[in-house]
Formats: structure tokens, sequence, C-alpha cells
């Protein structure tokens, strides 16, 4: 199944118009209509404002239906590039998607980083080489090789790589377990 044609089923799936995904991601319908019909490609920055109104991982559109297996090994040959050639930052799936958890494997040039990034659930980072700088609400952290951040629910964070050499971190997000108050 194609991209376009997996995020026209998932539409389909909910009940929604094009209109009322649009109006909930901030894609054009006519841009949503050609991207299901295969005509258009996506940008990573778009595909995440589809998976989170959609509410799904964003590894849920490159994931087969046999993704739902109890137990699975994903070689690196295997994993999921979920970022353009050409980006300074780059963002691999290590985990199939099943909904509760994602994980990423992502690489940052000096200088790169992402700019009002949001998840939904509890996030972790943990920083396996070089110094970023996060920006979390109102709070800046700065971390080293070795250091983990942890934070919970939706929130818009900025992070940046610092350091003179490419930083590598790992991260995991998990919609399962999220306080519902």
């Amino acid at each position: 199944m194609s991209l376009g044609q997996k995020i026209a089923k998932l539409r389909q799936e909910r009940g929604l118009t094009l209109q009322e995904v649009s109006d909930g991601s901030g894609l054009t319908p006519s841009f949503l209509s050609r991207l299901e019909r295969d005509k258009v490609n996506i940008s990573v920055a778009n595909l995440r404002k589809l998976a989170l109104f959609f509410n799904v991982q964003m590894t849920h559109f490159f994931e087969g239906e046999d993704s739902q297996q109890a137990g699975q090994v994903v070689r690196p040959s295997e994993r999921i590039k979920l970022s353009l050639d050409d980006s300074p930052v780059q963002v691999y799936a290590l985990l199939p998607a099943n909904g509760d958890m994602d994980a990423r494997l992502i690489e940052a040039l000096p200088g790169s980083g992402q700019q009002g990034f949001s998840s939904r659930g509890h996030q972790m980072v943990y920083l396996m080489q070089g110094t970023l700088r996060y920006l979390l609400g109102e709070e800046e952290y700065v971390l080293h090789a070795g250091d983990t951040l942890y934070y919970t629910d939706e929130m818009a964070l900025n992070w940046e790589n610092i350091g003179e050499q490419p930083a590598h971190l790992l991260t995991i997000i998990s919609n399962n377990g999220r306080d519902e108050r």
C-alpha cells in the first residue's frame, strides 16, 4: 500500500472529510487530495503534522501490515528513514509502528536541530554523542553525551546541536500510560 493510500485509508476509517483533515493539520484539501492519489510528495514536517492530527507515530505511514508482531528484530539496513537525504538532521525509525511506542535514532550536524516540534505522551531523549541545547517551554537544558532528558504531555520544543561534532541521540516516545486527568 502506498503512502497516499495509507493516508486515505486512515482518513476514511475515521469518517473524516478532506476539509476536516485540512482544518486539523493545516494542509490544504487540494494538497491532501493529490497526496492520497500519490500525485505529490510530502515533506517530513507535513507528514509530522498528519501524524499528530491522526494521533499515530510517523512510522505508521511506512510499515507493512505485519508490523504488529509480538517480537521483531529491525536490522540497521531495514530502518525506515524519516528525513530527506540532504537534511542536516537524519531521523531513523528503530521500531515497527505499533501506536504505543516510537523509537528513533537521530543524527544531527553541528548547528542543526528542530524548531517547534511537539509530541504527545511521554518522551525520553538519550544523548549518545555531542552537545545539545533543548528549549522545553520556558526551560533551557544543555545535554552532554550520556545525559537523559524526560518530559511528558504535548508541548512545543526546540533543540539544536551546539557542539562541534555531530550529535547522536536516541528518542523514545510512548503514548501508553499517559495520565488522563
